[in-house]
């Protein structure tokens, strides 16, 4: 079960539960494989709707190595 207050979220992923979490780590890692200058910009980017199938692949990467999980883009 997801710890909501440390900002987990669980998803079914190939038939498996798995839990997300982004962490600061995983926001920066974020930040630098967008381009983006800040969160803001970040957020920005997300809130547009136009994310390509790679983009969600790199945040549910970030996301899954941010709750300790060992995967490759």
């Amino acid at each position: 079960m997801p710890n909501l207050h440390r900002g987990e979220i669980e998803a079914d992923i190939g038939g498996a539960r798995r839990t997300l979490v982004l962490t600061l780590g995983a926001l920066a890692e974020l930040e630098a494989a967008f381009g983006a200058e800040d969160l803001a910009a970040l957020a920005s980017r997300f809130g547009s709707g136009r994310l390509a199938a790679r983009d969600l692949l790199r945040i549910i990467a970030a996301g899954l190595r941010g709750a300790g999980e060992q995967v490759t883009d």
